[in-house]
């Protein structure tokens, strides 16, 4: 298994002075706000990328909150610094939450057996992992057993991103050798290379680096010295990029399920029915469908379900049961 490396967060002055600023000036804006408790720099700068035009992102864990509150936006010149504030127990409810989710070792590290962190937890959850304190006196926000405790699950979450993102990808490729409407070699090889991009962020999470925001995932690929997949549609079909992730083509079609988009709603105009998407977009006609994609392809063109998926009529998503089932050994 490829090991977890803990890269060293550079201390909050060296990261501040890339846009010009000091731990004291941070401190002293924070405190104008009332903000009281442990601070820590976050994203970017404390994950040690950032430039001279980088935002300030600062968490305030404060006790007695129930609920996030954020953001406070200051200016200091043309640098915007944005302050959150978080409970001061949640760290600790994470870690002890996540600490019993069984885990699968994987080739490249590990994964967890059943998906445990949304979207909306991922953002601050990944940044705590690589914050910086503000303040001498505070200690780091996980230790590194706690950050090893944290991983497998933000790991998951990469993973099944990814294997939607794959799905789409071979769909597109099905769908150009089919010469369905809209869909050439160019919009095949965009969608590969961001499934390209998904398993590399997978690749990062395990080994360690959460940073959030796509835009940074190039720095980050190379700082872990991770080889890059070949850029647009792959020759063998994508075996070899899932091969990164110890699944196959096959396998992928098998887990990813095709559901009715969320969000939906009939409604009925002027005597006639519609169906409204999560965008209020109206439609006339529409695809029902749901199941594996692999079953789902052999009722409806490839085609058929890109465009049903790009409409927000169907959604793709991994099951977690037969993900489950595949990573246990």
């Amino acid at each position: 298994m490829t090991g977890t490396v803990r890269l060293r967060p550079p201390d909050a002055g060296q990261a501040l002075a890339t846009v010009g600023l000091t731990a004291g000036r941070i401190t002293a804006l924070v405190d104008e706000g009332k903000a009281h408790g442990p601070r820590y720099l976050v994203g970017s700068l404390a994950s040690g990328f950032g430039n001279a035009r980088s935002d300030v992102d600062v968490h305030v864990l404060v006790d007695g909150l129930e609920q996030p509150v954020g953001s406070r936006l200051h200016h200091v010149g043309d640098t915007t610094v944005d302050v959150e504030l978080f409970p001061a127990q949640w760290p600790a409810r994470e870690v002890a939450r996540l600490s019993g989710v069984p885990v699968a070792d994987l080739p490249f590290g590990r994964v967890a057996l059943d998906p445990a962190v949304r979207g909306s937890q991922r953002r601050w959850l990944c940044r705590w992992v690589h914050a910086v304190p503000l303040d001498a006196g505070t200690g780091a926000l996980f230790s590194e057993e706690e950050v090893r405790a944290l991983l497998p699950a933000i790991v998951r979450q990469a993973l099944d991103r990814a294997l939607v993102d794959t799905a789409v990808a071979l769909l597109a490729d099905r769908a150009t050798q089919e010469g369905a409407d809209g869909w050439t070699a160019q919009a095949s090889g965009y969608l590969w290379n961001r499934a390209a991009r998904g398993v590399l962020e997978v690749h990062c999470r395990a080994a360690g680096d959460v940073t959030t925001g796509e835009k940074w995932l190039p720095a980050r690929v190379r700082r872990l010295g991770l080889p890059l997949p070949d850029p647009g549609p792959p020759a063998d079909g994508g075996a070899g990029l899932l091969a990164r992730l110890a699944w196959t083509p096959s396998g992928v079609l098998e887990a990813v399920r095709v559901r009715p988009a969320e969000g939906l709603r009939r409604a009925d105009l002027a005597g006639r029915g519609f169906l409204v998407n999560r965008h209020d977009r109206l439609f006339t006609e529409w695809l029902e469908a749901e199941g594996p994609l692999a079953r789902v392809l052999g009722e409806h063109s490839p085609g058929r379900l890109l465009d049903a998926f790009r409409r927000a009529q169907l959604d793709l998503v991994a099951d977690p049961d037969v993900v489950r089932g595949r990573l246990q050994p």
